[in-house]
Protein backbone atom coordinates (compact mmCIF):
# COMPACT_ATOMS: atom_id res chain seq x y z
CA UNK A 1 0.00 0.00 0.00
CA UNK A 2 2.94 2.30 0.63
CA UNK A 3 4.79 1.72 -2.55
CA UNK A 4 1.25 2.63 -4.42
CA UNK A 5 1.21 5.56 -2.27
CA UNK A 6 4.19 6.95 -3.11
CA UNK A 7 4.28 5.82 -6.88
CA UNK A 8 1.14 8.05 -6.97
CA UNK A 9 2.74 10.85 -5.09
CA UNK A 10 5.67 10.85 -7.59
CA UNK A 11 3.20 10.68 -10.43
CA UNK A 12 1.72 13.46 -9.29
CA UNK A 13 4.88 15.48 -8.53
CA UNK A 14 6.06 14.37 -12.38
CA UNK A 15 2.52 16.01 -13.50
CA UNK A 16 3.06 19.10 -11.54
CA UNK A 17 6.40 19.41 -12.70
CA UNK A 18 5.57 18.89 -16.65
CA UNK A 19 3.04 21.26 -16.05
CA UNK A 20 5.24 24.04 -14.78
CA UNK A 21 7.58 23.12 -17.56
CA UNK A 22 4.75 23.76 -20.13
CA UNK A 23 3.42 26.35 -19.05
CA UNK A 24 7.35 28.62 -19.85
CA UNK A 25 8.27 29.77 -16.15
CA UNK A 26 11.89 29.84 -17.40
CA UNK A 27 12.65 31.13 -13.50
CA UNK A 28 11.09 28.15 -12.15
CA UNK A 29 13.21 25.48 -14.74
CA UNK A 30 16.13 24.38 -12.93
CA UNK A 31 13.55 23.82 -9.82
CA UNK A 32 11.39 21.74 -12.20
CA UNK A 33 14.37 19.76 -13.27
CA UNK A 34 15.58 19.36 -9.75
CA UNK A 35 12.07 17.98 -8.98
CA UNK A 36 11.93 16.11 -11.60
CA UNK A 37 15.35 14.42 -11.03
CA UNK A 38 14.76 13.82 -6.85
CA UNK A 39 11.29 12.37 -8.07
CA UNK A 40 13.01 10.05 -10.67
CA UNK A 41 15.56 8.98 -7.90
CA UNK A 42 12.75 8.22 -5.69
CA UNK A 43 11.08 5.86 -7.56
CA UNK A 44 14.58 4.49 -7.99
CA UNK A 45 14.67 4.06 -4.25
CA UNK A 46 11.31 2.75 -3.86
CA UNK A 47 11.41 -0.07 -6.46
CA UNK A 48 15.35 -1.11 -4.99
CA UNK A 49 13.22 -1.51 -1.81
CA UNK A 50 10.40 -3.14 -3.27
CA UNK A 51 12.75 -5.64 -5.00
CA UNK A 52 14.74 -5.90 -1.68
CA UNK A 53 11.30 -6.67 0.45
CA UNK A 54 10.59 -9.20 -2.24
CA UNK A 55 13.89 -11.20 -1.85
CA UNK A 56 13.75 -11.25 1.46
CA UNK A 57 10.42 -12.55 1.96
CA UNK A 58 10.64 -15.57 -0.94
CA UNK A 59 13.88 -16.22 1.70
CA UNK A 60 11.56 -16.19 4.58
CA UNK A 61 9.38 -18.61 2.48
CA UNK A 62 12.26 -20.69 1.49
CA UNK A 63 13.24 -20.91 4.95
CA UNK A 64 9.64 -21.69 6.33
CA UNK A 65 9.49 -24.81 3.55
CA UNK A 66 13.19 -26.27 4.30
CA UNK A 67 12.38 -25.81 7.87
CA UNK A 68 8.78 -27.54 7.48
CA UNK A 69 10.52 -30.07 5.15
CA UNK A 70 12.71 -31.15 7.40
CA UNK A 71 10.32 -31.72 10.49
CA UNK A 72 8.15 -34.39 8.35
CA UNK A 73 11.16 -36.15 7.39
CA UNK A 74 12.26 -36.34 11.18
CA UNK A 75 8.35 -37.03 12.08
CA UNK A 76 8.36 -39.91 9.15
CA UNK A 77 11.42 -41.13 10.56
CA UNK A 78 10.40 -41.24 13.60
CA UNK A 79 6.95 -42.96 12.53
CA UNK A 80 8.79 -45.69 11.04
CA UNK A 81 11.26 -46.11 13.62
CA UNK A 82 8.62 -46.64 15.92
CA UNK A 83 6.33 -49.33 14.01
CA UNK A 84 9.87 -51.10 13.57
CA UNK A 85 9.88 -50.98 17.03
CA UNK A 86 6.83 -52.36 17.58
CA UNK A 87 7.06 -54.84 14.83
CA UNK A 88 9.98 -56.36 16.70
CA UNK A 89 8.78 -56.41 19.99
CA UNK A 90 5.30 -58.27 18.87
CA UNK A 91 7.76 -60.76 16.76
CA UNK A 92 9.40 -61.54 20.22
CA UNK A 93 6.21 -61.80 22.11
CA UNK A 94 5.02 -64.20 19.83
CA UNK A 95 7.87 -66.32 19.45
CA UNK A 96 8.30 -66.29 23.28
CA UNK A 97 4.26 -67.22 23.39
CA UNK A 98 5.18 -69.64 20.82
CA UNK A 99 8.07 -71.13 23.21
CA UNK A 100 6.04 -71.12 26.43
CA UNK A 101 2.96 -73.01 24.55
CA UNK A 102 5.74 -75.97 23.79
CA UNK A 103 7.59 -76.41 27.00
CA UNK A 104 4.10 -76.41 28.30
CA UNK A 105 3.08 -79.63 26.29
CA UNK A 106 6.74 -80.71 26.76
CA UNK A 107 7.70 -80.81 23.24
CA UNK A 108 11.48 -81.97 22.29
CA UNK A 109 11.92 -78.70 20.30
CA UNK A 110 10.94 -75.39 21.98
CA UNK A 111 12.41 -72.88 19.46
CA UNK A 112 9.67 -71.62 17.57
Amino acid sequence: MNMKRTLLNTALVLVTAATLAACGQDAEENKVEDAMSNTGEAIEQTMDNAGDALNNAGNAIEDTMTDSSNAVEDTMNDAGNAVEDTMTDTGNAIEDACEEAKEGVEAKDTDC
